[in-house]
């Protein structure tokens, strides 16, 4: 899915030894709980994420409703399965933003 504005992003870091396709598994697990929420047509029209599998990042617009519940829910999971310290997420500094300062 593509990204769409920019200040609602969350971007999640994994240390080298989580398998990523666990992560994949549950970045999965996080949307279907979702769309348990807010329906199938929901997911698709209002869902917006990211896996780069090469550089170990996963980026999520939670600038809708359901962007938000797939951004907690995957956090919670997270955490869960693989620890607090074993990924790391942030909101990316925005371009744009940083050249108006």
């Amino acid at each position: 899915m593509t990204m769409t504005r920019g200040e609602s992003l969350y971007q999640y870091h994994f240390k080298r030894h989580l398998d990523i396709d666990d992560v994949q598994d549950t970045l999965t697990l996080a949307i279907l709980g979702a769309e348990n929420l807010h329906g199938r047509a929901r997911i698709r029209l209002d869902g917006s994420w990211r896996l780069d599998r090469q550089r170990r990042v996963c980026t999520i617009d939670a600038s809708t409703p359901v962007g938000e519940d797939i951004a907690k829910l995957f956090t919670g999971y997270l955490g869960k399965e693989f620890g607090e310290t074993a990924f790391s997420v942030r909101r990316p500094v925005q371009r744009a933003k940083a050249a108006r300062q």
